[in-house]
Order: structure tokens, then sequence, then C-alpha cells
């Protein structure tokens, strides 16, 4: 019986927190991509002016191979779709795509219709292509109810991908950084919600240090003030999370402290 009132209890709490976060969105419901689609950044700036086929660039497949910090620091890909500038000149000069699409580590960006499609046929069957891609993928990885239905941080601490993080005459060392890898406690602001646990080690093995600090959040733990609403607006933790990492629907993710008795 004790059991049972402890498994309805965290059911009631879950639901309180989904309707929380459904009250804080902007003024719209959240849509729901299919998995395979989530994290999916359609890149159409040139595409607009020469009335072309946009490029879609699927974090899914790149995520099973490289850090996010590898291409959001390093490669400076901003976290903005669109808002990179990148040029057909850029990649053939090795930046940006062209750091790895260079015909060694991976397809060489000459290798144009692996990424611009042809026409609005040619996009249809590259889509179905990279959905039978992903279905293989998530073959040999552990699952998740949310997102795009893979868990990535289980994935990466149970070896089942490696995910590179240094590439010569681009990256910094990183073996002399301290590795921080302590829980921060957070409370929620609305009472009856389970607490949130911050976990830096989990964090630190995508993003690394620069992603987060000095912005969006300061480098003393506690300073910065945020709220669930600008979270959903896309804001602090909604930067990735709901975009790219896992959705905030994913509540006990984050709300993971048993709430005071």
């Amino acid at each position: 019986m004790e059991k049972r009132k402890m498994t309805l209890g965290i059911i009631g709490m879950v639901a309180l927190l989904a309707t929380a976060i459904i009250a804080f969105l902007p003024g719209q419901a959240m849509a729901t991509p299919k998995s395979h689609e989530y994290g999916n950044v359609v890149i159409d700036r040139a595409a607009k002016k020469n009335q072309g086929q946009p490029v879609i660039f699927r974090h899914w497949s790149h995520r099973a191979k490289h850090s996010c910090r590898l291409c959001h620091v390093d490669l400076e890909f901003s976290m903005e779709p669109n808002a990179t500038g990148i040029k057909e000149e850029d990649n053939k000069n090795g930046r940006y795509c062209g750091t790895c699409h260079n015909g060694k580590d991976t397809f060489s960006i000459t290798e144009c219709t692996k990424c611009h499609a042809k026409d609005a046929n040619d996009a249809e069957k590259m889509e179905a292509e990279a959905k039978q891609a992903f279905l293989t993928l998530t073959k040999s990885l552990p699952r998740s109810p949310y997102g795009n239905k893979i868990d990535w941080n289980k994935a990466e601490e149970e070896n089942k991908i490696s995910a590179k993080d240094f590439i010569e005459g681009v990256s910094f060392p990183k073996k002399d950084l301290v590795k921080n890898t302590r829980n921060e406690p957070r409370n929620p602001t609305l009472p009856g919600l389970p607490g949130i646990i911050f976990s830096h080690n989990k964090h630190v093995a995508w993003t690394g240090c620069g992603m987060c600090h000095p912005e969006p959040y300061a480098l003393e733990s506690g300073k910065t003030k945020m709220s669930m609403k600008e979270i959903t607006g896309g804001k602090f933790c909604g930067v990735c999370h709901g975009k790219v990492a896992f959705p905030l629907s994913d509540c006990s993710n984050c709300h993971s402290k048993p709430v005071a008795q």
C-alpha cells in the first residue's frame, strides 16, 4: 500500500510539473516532432536567395560522433539557426563543415548531393534515407521516452558512442582543465514540485565549460536568476533543452530530488 501511494504521489508531481511548464509556454502548445526529426536544423539562407532546396542538418547523426562543444566553440557554429553565415568559400578553405568534410575524416564537401538536394523529389528521397539511418542507429543505443528517443547520456557513459572532442590545429588542449563533477541542488519556485539537481558531470561531457560560462550562466553558483517562463521561451536551459537536448517535457531528468516531507 505504501509503495502504491508513493507511485501515485510521483505521478501526481510529474503531472503537476508538466502542467506548470505548459502554463509558462509563450502562447503556444508544445510541438512534438517525430523522433528522427527532433533537433533537425533547416539551413535555408542561400536556398531562399537562390530558390533552391534547403540543407537539413541532423543533430543526431553528428551527436553520435562529436561533442556539442567541438562544433559550437572550436568550429564557431552559432547556437542560432542560420546565424553562422556559412559560405561555400569558407567550407572550401577548411572552416565550418569543411573542417571535417574533407574526404579524409568523412565525405568531402565536393560531394554536394549528400547535403544539397537537387529538387523536391530528391529532398524526399534524402529524408527517407536519413530516417532509415536513424532507425539503424537507435537499435544499438539506449532508449529514452522523449525527444529523439535516444538516451545520449547513458550511451556516452556506456561507451556505445565516442564523441570526438578535439581537432588538431583547431581545438585547444583540455587535459589540464579541472573537471567539475559536482551536483548542484536548485529549489523550484512552485511549491510541491520535486527539487532540481543540476549535474555538472553530465554537461561537461558534452558542452565543456565555454558553452555555458560566462554566458548565459555566471561563474558563481546561484548568481544567475532564471524562471521556467524564460526557459520555455528559449533562454538559459531552454537554449538546448527542447531544441536538441532532451525536451522540457522530460521533467524528471531535472526535477529528480524528492519533495521534502
